[in-house]
């Protein structure tokens, strides 16, 4: 039997990540190109490149899609907002079959993310789990009986929306105290540099290092998020929370945020609900290998 070969793509505000995959999620090839900024007839022509190319050594069988925005999985159109302005609104799958004659399928990257930890990752043996990705804002998903669960308007676990506060008589959200950006940001204010000289990665490292200055401000961003991830624990009961994005790969993060949702329980005895934590085993490919197993099951 000849062995099947798909195209899956990772839209990002700044980068295409693409790969040759088989069904099973095997990379037979990887690679990526920037995302362009102008039009959509831009983005064609790039992609054109990819798939030339690749369908010189490898006949595909089908194009499966991750991307930022509110995805319509049976429209194939992506609605809401993102960095790349011309994505939303055009239908997908039928720009794709006239453009390549290949079927086309495409969901949310945090969807995607959490599909992959389904299959391959650290929710194979969950029927009901959150995943929450933690990056320069947070995004998520919500699973239910093993189904991403997308909303009435298609906008379920964007949980960087919650209101998590106040400052100065505004709504602060979730994205604005618990995300690295906002780690990043606050952690630029409290050193007086410009946050472009920081990344998440170096805070951590300045504190380790011994800057007195940034360990209460890693302190309160670990109890933020956990406040937040107590918050999703009693509005949706799932039965573990799966974190991704880069930070998700600090091998202490689930312990200072244990840590901190102990002194929460501890505080409201009447919650006798732990959430349970997990971290993200599929990594950097998540997006893909999510994207295929979103395909497969829209085209068994």
């Amino acid at each position: 039997m000849t062995t099947q070969h798909f195209l899956v793509l990772d839209i990002g505000g700044s980068a295409v990540k693409y790969a040759v995959m088989d069904p099973q999620a095997a990379l037979l090839h990887k690679g990526k190109f920037s995302s362009p900024k102008t039009s959509l007839d831009d983005f064609w022509l790039a992609l054109d490149k990819v798939v030339f190319t690749l369908r010189q050594k490898y006949t595909l069988d089908g194009i499966a899609i991750s991307t930022c925005g509110a995805v319509n999985c049976d429209s194939g159109v992506i609605h809401g907002a993102s960095a790349l302005p011309y994505i939303h609104g055009p239908n997908f799958k039928s720009l794709i079959h006239e453009r390549y004659q290949l079927t086309a399928e495409l969901e949310n990257d945090a969807c995607c993310a959490a599909l992959a930890e389904l299959w391959q990752g650290s929710a194979k043996q969950s029927n009901q789990c959150c995943l929450v990705v933690i990056g320069s804002g947070i995004g998520g998903a919500v699973v239910s009986h093993r189904q991403v669960q997308h909303g009435h308007q298609l906008h379920g676990g964007e949980f960087g929306y919650m209101i998590a506060g106040e400052k100065n008589g505004l709504p602060v959200t979730f994205s604005d105290l618990a995300s690295t950006r906002a780690l990043v940001e606050i952690a630029a204010e409290t050193l007086n540099v410009d946050p472009k000289s920081l990344d998440g990665k170096a805070v951590f490292d300045a504190a380790m290092q011994g800057d007195a200055r940034l360990v209460p401000v890693i302190e309160q961003w670990y109890r933020t998020l956990a406040i937040g991830l107590f918050n999703i624990q009693y509005c949706i009961d799932p039965e573990t929370i799966i974190l991704g994005g880069a930070v998700s790969e600090r091998p202490d993060l689930l312990m200072h945020l244990n840590r901190h949702l102990d002194d929460l329980m501890t505080a409201i005895p009447i919650a006798n609900i732990r959430p349970q934590l997990a971290t993200c085993q599929a990594g950097n490919d998540a997006n893909l290998i999510g994207a295929l197993f979103h395909f497969l099951q829209r085209q068994a």
